[in-house]
């Protein structure tokens, strides 16, 4: 009986913690929406492409740098039940060590570092502070999902979403000569912020040892992570590098805000799978398989209405908003929504890697799917244009997709997920992006379309809701 006690406070607080995400991200979205004109005004394409190229390589930099420690904490949380705060610190310690050791063998190579990744003075010390707080900021907002502290994750949420996007214009428009500088700072403020809170809260806590355990356990995992940590980067960033190295700055900054409204339905999904995961975690961890099965279909079906519904919106979304060189866009969103509805459905699969320790299926599966959009972005970028760069995109997420749900039959993910509704969701999904083509200028057809969709769903799903709000009320 107690753990059935357990079990549903467990699913009441996770389903808050998806609920908080998801309107602190709408919220995020709407102010993230408005401040896109903003942007497009008051930053230029080239110092836009300066920008999201510095963070590109922060990100990168990030998982060597700190051997990607921090990629360890939901399965930590687990393995150190009654040494939770310990581990963290440890961890905290052995990031901020590692970066400040980094950070000086770097020194002699300082000009070599800065023609390589395009830094100036300033950026290339930057670098190091972005990175350690990027690290501590990860490992703190990890320890809070876990833990279901929803209201905590909801203002980290608007403090990196709209807080952070106002503060980037406005130390933009403070820096008229350098306005990249601008962006990168306001937008990586919250991490900074976030990494001091932790560093102060881990100093005022008592009987916390460094334990060498902790890291070599943690690194056992992590290390093998590393060339899938990388490989997503590759993915997600190498579009971006590739444009500016063949085509220029400008064209990057054009693709940047394609990209930044084609990831948009993906930045709701990934916070509702970042309390999701967890909790599958858990219920793996109690051989509860039936709850994942029953509450993973709708999980996906609520990541598929996002991803169609931001398909029908978004030609009207970079008409309203963007400035006319950036009508590109309305041709590069719709793949790159697909690539990230993908990246999406291959979480689920990730999840089951993760919890069984299988760090090698992961990374083997994420080289091949990040080799591939190298040698296709090689080809095809040179000779087609920075719009290539799109489909090539979702042509490795489909691959990374794919291979991971290969690795993943032999952990009985048919009994675990059901495989027939992800196909069905995926065909569909692609589907749709060709009709949105098809209809790019019938917004009528568009719209009645979705409605017809949404009135659907409500139908067939209002009973699951239903539940769910009866789960949060307790």
């Amino acid at each position: 009986m107690g753990t059935s006690i357990s079990k549903g406070k467990d699913n009441r607080l996770t389903i808050k913690t998806a609920l908080m995400n998801t309107i602190a991200n709408v919220i995020s979205l709407v102010v993230g929406m408005i401040m896109i004109p903003i942007i497009s005004r008051v930053i230029s394409p080239e110092e836009l492409g300066i920008a999201s190229t510095f963070l590109s390589n922060r990100n990168i930099f990030v998982i060597l740098a700190t051997l990607a420690i921090y990629a360890f904490v939901h399965k930590a949380m687990l393995e150190f039940g009654d040494k939770k705060k310990e581990y963290i610190f440890n961890i905290t310690i052995f990031c901020i060590f590692m970066v400040s050791v980094i950070f000086l063998i770097s020194i002699p190579f300082k000009a070599e570092l800065q023609h390589i990744l395009s830094l100036d003075e300033f950026l290339y010390y930057w670098l190091f502070i972005s990175t350690l707080g990027f690290a501590l900021y990860s490992i703190g907002n990890y320890y809070c999902i876990f833990h279901n502290k929803s209201l905590i994750i909801f203002f980290i949420v608007l403090c990196t979403g709209p807080v952070s996007q106002l503060l980037s214009i406005g130390l933009a428009y403070l820096m008229p000569g350098k306005k990249y500088i601008g962006r990168v700072l306001g937008l990586d403020a919250t991490y900074i912020v976030v990494a001091i809170i932790l560093v102060i809260w881990l100093a005022f806590s008592k009987h916390l040892h460094f334990r060498e355990i902790y890291i070599l356990k943690t690194l056992k995992f992590t290390i093998p992570v590393i060339p899938h940590l990388l490989s997503q980067m590759v993915l997600t960033q190498c579009d971006l590098i590739m444009i500016s190295y063949f085509i220029g700055s400008n064209k990057s900054g054009i693709y940047s805000m394609g990209h930044t409204v084609g990831f948009l339905a993906f930045t709701v999904m990934s916070q509702i799978m970042a309390a999701w995961s967890p909790w599958v975690y858990r219920r793996l961890e109690e051989k509860d398989i039936k709850s994942i099965y029953e509450n993973s279909k709708f999980m996906i079906l609520i990541g598929t209405y996002m991803t169609i519904g931001l398909m029908t919106v978004s030609p009207e979304l970079i008409k309203l908003f963007l400035t006319k060189e950036y009508l590109p866009c309305i041709y590069i969103v719709p793949p790159l929504v697909v690539s990230m509805y993908f990246q999406f459905v291959y979480l689920f699969f990730y999840d089951l890697e993760y919890y069984y320790k299988k760090p090698q299926w992961i990374a083997l599966a994420s080289v091949c799917a990040a080799l591939m959009n190298l040698i296709l972005n090689f080809i095809f970028i040179p000779r087609v244009g920075f719009l290539a760069a799109c489909y090539t995109t979702m042509g490795s997420y489909f691959v990374l997709l794919l291979i991971n749900y290969i690795f993943t039959r032999r952990l009985n993910v048919n009994k675990i997920y059901g495989v027939k509704s992800i196909c069905a969701n995926c065909i569909w999904v692609v589907f749709y992006m060709l009709l949105m083509f098809i209809l790019i200028d019938k917004l009528v057809l568009r719209y009645a379309f979705l409605s017809f969709i949404t009135v659907i769903l409500l139908k067939l799903e209002y009973k699951k809701m239903f539940i769910m709000l009866k789960e949060l009320k307790g």
